[in-house]
């Protein structure tokens, strides 16, 4: 299948009968790379061009003033300075407001999720760097010490006091605080814009009118067990004005003595999590739904669900580590009939899986357009894997494929998925060809073209053995992107 976009298509679905939409308004689609380490899709729906512009500056500017407050990678942040002094005499709100929001959800979760998880992770990540599991009592030092409170709200003078050193880490549910208020700013500022979609890095908000044609908005679910950037979702879901949020340890973590573990820590034990594959949680805010997602990914299966009806209008997708996919009771209205896809079962056949990377050289830069195939090594075309981009006339630029393939791809809105570093993409070839036909075992050439609108555009291929034996090609990198890594091989 392919997927026009980067996680965020929005060339869109055909509509429902009865939906009534503005007669007037388009969609417009703005996507960059490193907003908050992660990849920003923005759409809006409105009548001018202009609008759109501006409510992307404004969602920008937004985000940039929350994360200036709440950033604990910024050493000027106010969450670095708290951390620094001790305390802040006038806090802002949002770092009141989040620091309350992880109070309540570490109450409702028993300690489970919580913003002290700082010292855990860097634990983990030197126990990375030196290639052994941390040591069992400097883990359980840590996990009493996060028993305890780390800091003090004066709510009616506005100051935080911090209690003892901790090492606080508001990205969990930071980022869905954040897509709230991106989008409450857009509301409040631009009143041409009558709908939209945040996506940011996976956690997605959306609001208002979906574009013309759709009833709804629809959000396809990255499936954990098959996370490639264009395989299929799980499910694709129908929402109105909702937040969707997902949870995973798929797509970061730690690598230990060749294992990978969650970058998920469970807080009571101080261990990555790893009875659960990925979450997906709908809910009224992005905040609410962040949480809840990451919490869920922490608990027990049966205490998630528990968690999850106590909240109103809370719904949820769990997939365990079994491979036990479980909902709660509502969860499936939101799901488009027949959408629901199993997981792979494995096959004798060519497997390839290409690693992209695109980090930009420019943080907040808007991405390229993307193209990537495979073709026998005489060059002629068997099937493209992915096309990431969302203005028909730019697709031009990626000179390369658009003379080889012009089929029309299979679109979602948006995809809802863990987040995963900026620029890191993952493109996966299940061994067909364009007709559905496995190949055979053998050498192919893969190919990745990457063009900036007027802008930079490089081409690269590689050829690679599809044998028995795993073979790897790398291309290096260009003007355009940081390099790719192809690895192959044919499974009996």
């Amino acid at each position: 299948m392919l997927r026009l976009g980067f996680l965020a298509s929005l060339i869109f679905a055909p509509g429902v009968p009865g939906a009534v939409h503005s007669p007037h308004a388009s969609s417009f689609t703005f996507r960059r790379d490193g907003v908050l380490g992660t990849s920003l899709d923005l759409t809006f729906v409105t009548a001018s061009s202009a609008e759109a512009r501006r409510a992307e500056t404004v969602a920008l500017a937004e985000i940039e003033r929350i994360r200036r407050l709440t950033s604990t990678w910024d050493s000027t942040s106010e969450v670095s300075r708290l951390q620094l002094a001790g305390r802040l005499d006038v806090a802002s709100p949002e770092l009141r407001d989040m620091l309350n929001l992880y109070q309540v959800w570490g109450e409702r979760t028993g300690g489970a999720y919580t913003a002290q998880i700082g010292a855990l992770t860097s634990l983990w990540k030197e126990a990375e760097a030196r290639g052994e599991l941390p040591a069992t009592e400097a883990i359980t030092a840590l996990v009493g010490a996060l028993r305890q409170p780390a800091w003090q709200i004066d709510q009616r003078r506005g100051a935080i006091e911090m209690l003892r050193p901790a090492r606080l880490d508001l990205n969990s549910l930071g980022k869905g605080y954040i897509v709230d208020h991106a989008m409450k700013a857009v509301r409040e500022q631009v009143p041409g814009v009558i709908g939209g979609l945040i996506n940011i890095g996976g956690d997605i908000r959306t609001w208002g009118e979906a574009p013309a044609g759709a009833a709804t908005w629809h959000i396809g679910v990255t499936d954990p067990r098959r996370n490639a950037d264009n395989a299929p979702s799980l499910t694709e879901l129908r929402v109105g004005t909702a937040a969707v949020s997902t949870s995973g340890g798929y797509a970061r973590g730690y690598t230990i003595a060749g294992r990978h573990y969650s970058h998920i820590i469970d807080a009571r034990t101080g261990i990555p999590v790893n009875r659960v594959l990925g979450v997906t949680v709908i809910a009224a805010d992005n905040a609410t739904a962040n949480a809840l997602a990451t919490s869920l990914s922490v608990l027990d299966p049966v205490e998630g669900l528990a968690l999850v009806r106590s909240v109103p209008g809370a719904e949820c997708l769990i997939v365990t580590a079994a491979g036990e996919t479980i909902r709660s009771s509502g969860f499936a209205a939101y799901e488009l009939p027949g959408r629901e896809h199993a997981a792979p079962t494995p096959t004798r056949a060519v497997q390839a899986t290409m690693a992209v990377d695109v980090t930009p050289a420019n943080w907040n830069r808007h991405r390229p357009y993307l193209a990537a195939w495979v073709s026998d090594t005489a060059g002629k075309h068997l099937r493209t894997l992915a096309l990431w981009g969302d203005r028909p006339k730019y697709l031009r630029e990626l000179s390369k494929w658009y003379g080889l393939d012009t089929s029309s791809p299979e679109l979602v809105n948006a995809v809802a998925r863990a987040t995963r570093p900026a620029g890191k993409y993952t493109i996966e070839w299940d061994g067909l060809d364009q007709a559905n036909t496995p190949v055979a075992a053998g050498a192919y050439l893969f190919w990745l073209e990457v063009a900036f609108e007027n802008g930079a555009h490089s081409l690269r291929s590689v050829v690679v053995s599809c044998e028995s034996a795993p073979a790897t090609g790398i291309m290096s990198a260009t003007d355009a992107f940081a390099g790719a890594q192809i690895d192959c091989g044919f499974k009996k």
